[in-house]
Order: C-alpha cells, then structure tokens, then sequence
C-alpha cells in the first residue's frame, strides 16, 4: 500500500513549479500505479497554453475559479469546485484563474509522471 502524505512530500523533487503553476506530485511513475496523481496550483492571473501529446489528463477542480478554452474550437468552459475537465483527446487548451485566489485542482495522468516533468515550449509534456 501507498500511503504520501503531503508535507513530507513538500520541497523534494516531487514539489515541481514553472511560470503560474504548481504541482505536487502524489503518485508517480516509479510507484508503479499505471498513472499518476497531482495537487497542482494554477496561479491568480495566469493563463497556461497546453497540450498532453503524450499523455492524458483528467482535472478536477476543488477550490478557485477558472476557465478552460478548447484552442482548436474556441470553446470554454467555466471551471469551479466540482468540475472536472479531461482532454481526452490531446486538445490544446488554456487554463485561466479568474479571480483572486489559485484554481485548485486534483489531477491524474496517463501514463504516469516521472515526477519532474516541466512543460516544454509547446505546453506539452516530453514522452514518456
């Protein structure tokens, strides 16, 4: 059994940041699950252009309030505690906080994060 617990996992490599984010990596890879899981932060004021090429997400929102923009349609959908949003079809998207406080999100990966995966120029994650 896999028992993390967030403050000894807090300041290791597994407590990752970049340009309005920041993610807290739970499970990763190397514990052997098949996905992964993260706490992840998106900053008041930031907007993060993405696309998984490599993986696929799911996010579900537990405080904060944001918006994510499907970029090939244009379309956008209101994220608040209890939303989850998975572009299950490697979409680029961008994720933006409206409002004062982080958007608070809780996401799993497929396949797993190495853990310290940083986003590369095109938003996405390198392959696994």
């Amino acid at each position: 059994m896999i028992i993390a617990q967030k403050t000894q996992l807090q300041g290791t490599p597994r407590d990752t940041s970049g340009p309005g984010w920041q993610s807290l990596r739970l499970l990763v890879h190397a514990d052997g699950m098949g996905f992964s899981m993260t706490e992840t932060k998106v900053l008041p004021g930031a907007t993060l252009t993405l696309q998984y090429k490599h993986h696929i997400e799911a996010c579900y929102c537990i405080k904060g309030h944001g918006r994510v923009t499907e970029l090939d349609s244009g379309v956008s959908h209101d994220i608040t505690p209890g939303v989850l949003y998975a572009p299950n079809a490697h979409e680029r998207h961008e994720v933006r906080v409206d409002g004062p406080d982080p958007l608070h999100l809780i996401c799993v990966f497929s396949p797993a994060l190495q853990g310290d995966e940083m986003h590369g120029p095109d938003g996405s994650y390198a392959a696994p």
